[in-house]
């Protein structure tokens, strides 16, 4: 088997720290349409789950005048002109340099388009921690999984020998589905710590606290 060491890293709220961005998003369009305009972090926290559409549905929209293309491309856009507001994670910059001198090798699988995903980390500065990053083709979220498997099914690093990193129950099902038994949900993003706790024990609250 070989002997290679990876982490697996999600990326919007495990590494950047975008859930201000992406709550003032959803209360702009949730304003123009009329609906709820007091949605706080905690409510996003709450509500946010794969695949993307159905937390859509679950805060209101109907999708009866527009379709989720639509409101997929509206968010997409007002994200990425607003997106130099973000920073990163807390922790981030010392848990990879320690996971570098551990001799792990860094992996990026992201729900994010690819080509936004390169350029994202470049502006961030953290490209060269990866050895590899992998976006989807398209805008709507669906799911990492399959992405994933074919990166796994690409490489000779076995799954005993990933660790992966995310924010979101996608991601515990996203790492078993890989064969990944050790996965760390970090509730620095999208989905909050009592959430992830309930469905795995291997929760924490910052990436200062993962173990590698």
């Amino acid at each position: 088997m070989n002997d290679r060491k990876v982490i697996i890293w999600d990326y919007n709220g495990t590494i950047v720290d975008d859930i201000n961005l992406c709550v003032d998003i959803e209360n702009y369009m949730l304003a123009e349409r009329n609906m709820n305009k007091c949605f706080t972090a905690e409510d996003y926290r709450r509500n946010f789950c794969f695949p993307v559409i159905d937390y859509y549905y679950k805060i209101g929209y109907t999708f009866a005048n527009e379709t989720y293309a639509d409101i997929s491309e509206e968010f997409n856009r007002m994200y990425t002109e607003r997106f130099h507001e973000c920073g990163l994670c807390e922790g981030f910059e010392e848990k990879i340099r320690e996971a570098k001198q551990r001799g792990y090798e860094n992996v990026i699988i992201s729900a994010c388009m690819h080509d936004d995903l390169i350029s994202q980390c470049e502006r961030l500065g953290i490209s060269g921690y990866f050895e590899a990053m992998f976006g989807m083709d398209n805008n709507l979220a669906e799911s990492k999984t399959e992405m994933a498997a074919e990166w796994m099914e690409s490489t000779d690093v076995h799954p005993d020998n990933c660790l992966y990193i995310g924010d979101t129950l996608h991601d515990l099902e996203t790492a078993h589905a890989l064969g990944i038994s050790r996965c760390v949900l970090v509730s620095t993003g999208h989905q909050s710590y009592e959430r992830l706790k309930e469905a795995h024990a291997d929760t924490v609250h910052s990436l200062k606290e993962v173990v590698l």
